[in-house]
């Protein structure tokens, strides 16, 4: 029977779990976190932490998606824009029909009930006159909007109904991908505790499912097999986590949630966008163990007095520069040191003003996450925080009070991508049997389009296999997997939390 390695259990990773599951193929999943029914939500909202741990918890570990665990916003539109480029490469049909299957796993695991937030006649002619009014382009989605207090239980739940279907599965959780190696037909995987090293382990596989997330994109380039890769060059977005008044985008709030606005700054012609916005929903520091970003999360059931989000200036740069994920990271270094080791908070208007926020003491919006006070303008180029003033400022004209100078920005935000990886539709790269799937094949910007990247990759090797030996039977719920390679953790089904 064929071995297939699954570095990764982020939303891409745990779909295309989700459609191996009984394949003629044993999968063995590799993930730096602990089993999934051992995430809770972010020890710093839970109150038991002030600030993040030395190594990043489960939520944010180095080389994997911390989206369906942390506010778990879904993109249910088959959009060109929206989410990621799968559009180009499957067509809107095809796109759409497994977005649909991400919505209704989602909302069949859930333990309440979630409503999907789609717009009317009345609110898209609103945004649409007032969008074009400012200067910006309006773009339509549906959203599921889960939570960070509901992304625990859904994905529990959905791993446990795979596990009960997939005696095919073998996991090692707590697990650090050292490397992956081409070897004549097969893939090397170099592997050892993620907390706890010293046990570093090397299997081969006739298959691998590379799932690494955002936080995996360089670790990507560095590994052998990439060279061989049809890549061209990447994209990354650099920007600010804007929180402000609820009051000020309340209007916006009430009919959207979140209404996708992308503007072009009149100086340098640059893409800036809005992503992740928060209703009433709280800033949060994102550890990538090098470096700290920030993040913002809403809860159902909790709430603040403030809306946070992002605003993103996309770059994609030409040769001979070719390390994009680098530069964005060196931003983030950059902006870190300058605040101590975390996250750097500044007043908009002391930003306009060319200071330093030296405190926010009578701010009228006061900040959800405690963050050093400084100058982002010495960490961050000119140009990307030219193009974000701009953006707010058009904003403005649709949410009257974003752009006051209380609105506070914090850095660094940061989004790094691969370089853009040439694959089938079946996410399978040019190397042979090696599929690359959700934001680390720089295919996906999302969870909706990842998990549909995950679900392409499944499909692509059922198809390989098929034919090629037994299916295995499904287990009784509950009883854990009998292949346990070295320092393999057994899971089982386990009730939700």
């Amino acid at each position: 029977m064929q071995k297939l390695a699954l570095v990764g259990l982020g939303a891409s990773g745990l779909f295309a779990l989700k459609e191996l599951a009984g394949a003629d193929v044993e999968v063995h999943v590799f993930d730096v976190g602990p089993v999934y029914s051992k995430r809770y939500a972010c020890p710093i909202d839970q109150g038991k932490l002030d600030v993040c741990p030395p190594k990043a918890c489960s939520y944010c570990a180095p080389g994997q998606s911390a989206g369906s665990w942390n506010d778990f916003k879904v993109i249910l539109s088959a959009s060109q824009v929206i989410g990621g480029r799968l559009f180009d490469l499957i067509g809107e049909t095809e796109l759409q029909k497994r977005l649909d299957n991400v919505r209704a796993t989602i909302l069949t695991h859930a333990p309440v009930e979630i409503p999907v937030v789609k717009p009317n006649e009345d609110d898209l002619n609103w945004i649409k006159k007032r969008a074009t009014l400012a200067g910006m382009t309006y773009h339509y989605q549906e959203l599921l909007h889960c939570g960070s207090d509901n992304a625990p239980a859904i994905n529990t739940s959905i791993l446990s109904e795979i596990i009960a279907s997939g005696p095919n599965i073998v996991f090692h959780w707590d697990t650090k991908v050292l490397s992956v190696a081409r070897r004549g037909e097969q893939f090397a995987i170099r592997f050892d505790h993620y907390r706890k090293p010293g046990h570093e382990t090397e299997e081969s596989f006739d298959l691998c499912i590379v799932s690494v997330g955002r936080g995996g994109a360089h670790w990507l380039t560095q590994q052998e097999f990439y060279k061989a890769l049809d890549v061209h060059p990447g994209q990354v977005d650099i920007g600010v986590r804007v929180e402000t008044s609820c009051y000020f985008t309340e209007e916006v709030d009430k009919r959207f949630y979140e209404p996708k606005l992308y503007y072009r700054s009149h100086r340098h012609n640059d893409v800036v966008r809005n992503f992740c916005s928060n209703p009433r929903g709280f800033v949060t520091p994102e550890n990538h163990r090098d470096y700290v970003l920030v993040n913002g999360h809403s809860k159902m059931y909790e709430k603040s007095e403030n809306n946070n989000f992002a605003v993103l200036v996309s770059k994609t740069f030409t040769r001979p520069f070719k390390d994009p994920q680098l530069y964005s990271q060196t931003i983030a270094r950059v902006a870190n040191m300058l605040a101590g080791g975390g996250p750097l908070i500044q007043r908009l208007g002391d930003l306009r003003a060319g200071r330093r926020t030296k405190s926010l003491q009578n701010n009228l919006v006061k900040p959800t996450l405690e963050a050093e006070c400084g100058d982002i303008s010495l960490a961050y180029p000119h140009r990307i925080l030219e193009g974000i003033i701009e953006y707010l400022d058009a904003l403005n004209k649709i949410c009257p009070g974003v752009s006051d100078d209380s609105t506070l920005l914090y850095a660094p935000e940061c989004k790094s991508y691969p370089d853009s990886i040439s694959v089938s539709k079946t996410m399978e790269t040019t190397v042979p049997n090696l599929f690359i799937i959700g934001d680390s094949s720089s295919w996906t910007r999302g969870v909706g389009q990842a998990a549909t990247s995950g679900l392409l990759a499944g499909e692509g090797v059922r198809q390989k296999v098929k034919g090629a030996g037994r299916v295995f039977a499904a287990a009784p719920p509950g009883e854990s997997v009998a292949v346990k390679p070295p320092f393999v953790a057994e899971i089982k089904a386990e009730p939700l939390p």
